[in-house]
């Protein structure tokens, strides 16, 4: 029955920062223990695996806990996405030691892209708290650092050298990239930037393949179905879990056009032909190989 290779659920949409790469931000909002439970309950037969992110930082939740202990009860596996801005010795404690964590994902990123300059030293000192513990606890947990900020030809800009130095030191390890094994489990992930989808841009293409709908789903922070976590507004709005049940959601004729489309190669709504993350993806997966 387990069909979706990870879920995304967007607990909260707020981050606090001002990234100047990202979407515009949305009214700020959280969903409640109550309803992140029965969405649980909803999608635990058809996936494995959730990621608390849409947009927003789970960290910024001071319960963040007690969902973490919902995850648990409904044997979830959790993908934590994170700015790092928030990490604290409690988070770090409770990051590590959560059986539900499966990988902690650090976006570097935002703190080089604020409108005030972030002290970095004050930054990464709480960060690198938590990788020394997962170091010395030998914790099996992945954590992905994240320097998404590369040109289209893989270049570093040079305000990546100040992370670069501070990584090198601390893990007395050279810096590779696209990819480097800093330590055991945990690694330092760098790309290009990807462009977030602007309806008000002239449409992409409509030919295009897509797991959006088959393989993920979104669920924001009012309930609403979404085919992946690039549609932030519910553009592509396929149900709501707070009134609707997973399998009444599976049967929507929208996600089964939708889905169908893309294995003919079409992109069938207005959000999918001004997306490029298909071929932003086709891209890298070309230059790994």
């Amino acid at each position: 029955m387990k069909f979706f290779q990870k879920i995304f659920i967007e607990i909260t949409n707020f981050c606090g920062l001002s990234c100047s790469f990202c979407t515009p931000q949305k009214a700020k909002d959280s969903m409640n223990l109550a309803d992140f439970d029965r969405i649980c309950a909803e999608i635990s037969p058809f996936t494995h695996l959730c990621a608390l992110h849409i947009l927003g930082d789970p960290l910024t939740l001071d319960n963040l806990d007690s969902y973490l202990k919902i995850a648990i009860s409904h044997n979830l596996k959790i993908d934590i996405t994170t700015s790092g801005f928030y990490c604290n010795n409690e988070k770090t404690n409770l990051l590590l030691q959560s059986p539900c964590i499966h990988q902690i994902n650090i976006s570097l990123t935002s703190a080089l892209y604020q409108k005030r300059q972030t002290n970095l030293e004050f930054y990464l000192k709480p960060i690198f708290t938590l990788l020394s513990q997962h170091q010395q606890s030998k914790n099996e947990k992945f954590i992905n650092l994240r320097l998404w900020n590369l040109t289209k030809y893989f270049t570093p800009p040079p305000q990546n050298t100040t992370i670069y130095k501070a990584l090198q030191e601390f893990f007395k390890t050279p810096i590779t990239t696209p990819r480097t094994r800093l330590a055991y489990k945990i690694h330092l992930l760098e790309q290009p930037f990807f462009e977030w989808v602007n309806l008000d841009s002239k449409p992409i293409t409509q030919q295009r393949f897509c797991y959006g709908g088959s393989k993920q789903l979104g669920i924001l922070c009012n309930g609403d179905v979404v085919p992946c976590c690039f549609d932030t507004k519910g553009e592509i709005k396929l149900g709501n879990l707070l009134t609707d049940s997973m399998a009444t959601i599976l049967e929507n004729p929208r996600l089964k056009r939708l889905v169908a489309g893309f294995k003919e190669g079409i992109a069938l709504e207005n959000l999918c032909c001004h997306c490029n993350y298909p071929s932003y993806l086709a891209t890298l997966n070309h230059l790994a190989t």
